[in-house]
């Protein structure tokens, strides 16, 4: 039963973290800004690398509670895809300014992702 909580927090967490991007764009594009935007944007990009770390580790511990191993299957992919975006961001100084269009086009890869894991997770 832990692994359906984990796999909500998991949920929840990816949500969480394209909230950042879905929240500033919402600001920019607002003819009128309203006060309240100003600390959930703080507040969301100081969690943003806590919250991406917690999203790797639950989702891994998820996927080994239900499976027991490594194997192919939707929800391996989609971790893999969250591992894949978190090791861009370790390597976003290299990249330089291509790592931020790479990381958010990423983020949306992953919601697709996960609508396939919630949806058909024995597709493969």
């Amino acid at each position: 039963m832990l692994f359906r909580y984990l796999g909500i927090t998991s949920a929840i967490l990816l949500f969480f973290q394209l909230s950042l991007f879905l929240f500033r764009r919402l600001y920019k594009y607002l003819p009128k800004k309203p006060k309240v935007f100003i600390p959930l944007l703080k507040f969301l990009k100081n969690a943003h690398t806590y919250t991406g770390i917690a999203l790797v580790v639950i989702g891994f511990i998820h996927g080994m509670l239900i499976l027991g191993r490594i194997q192919l299957h939707t929800g391996w992919i989609l971790w893999f895809g969250a591992l894949i975006m978190f090791i861009s961001f370790l390597f976003k100084n290299r990249v330089g300014k291509k790592w931020i269009v790479i990381h958010r086009a990423m983020g949306f890869v992953l919601l697709m992702l996960l609508a396939i894991h919630y949806f058909f997770p024995w597709i493969l």
